[in-house]
């Protein structure tokens, strides 16, 4: 499961810049400041964080604690994009690979305290 964890992580971390990248850069973002239709830019920002939270997350990888907030974080926001592209039917790619992430980080997330540590153990 840790492997796992590793592979959720940078999965994240690389689908979300590449969504932050495509829609800061594209004809919708940055571009398009001034002009009204920014929330492609302003939803690209928001994927660059949660990209970022892979790498937060990443010295502590096996820490209860912080794995038990990166993985919540991320099973609500991989959740909430499957059920909002759901709802516009209009990307189904996107569609599946929050899907699978949502599903993948929930798993993770209630069988963490098999993998993980307890901040204390850690010290010793």
């Amino acid at each position: 499961m840790r492997i796992l964890f590793i592979v959720v992580l940078v999965v994240n971390l690389l689908t979300e810049l590449l969504a932050a990248t495509t829609l800061i850069g594209g004809p919708d973002g940055i571009a398009a400041a001034g002009k009204g239709a920014m929330w492609s830019m302003h939803y690209g920002f928001a994927a660059l964080a949660i990209a970022s939270a892979s790498l937060w997350v990443w010295p502590y990888r096996n820490n209860l604690k912080a794995v038990t907030a990166v993985l919540g974080v991320l099973t609500t926001f991989h959740t909430g994009l499957f059920v909002s592209l759901t709802l516009a039917g209009d990307q189904q790619a996107g569609q599946i690979i929050h899907a699978v992430m949502a599903v993948l980080c929930f798993a993770l997330f209630t069988q963490r305290t098999r993998w993980c540590h307890e901040a204390s153990s850690e010290a010793k």
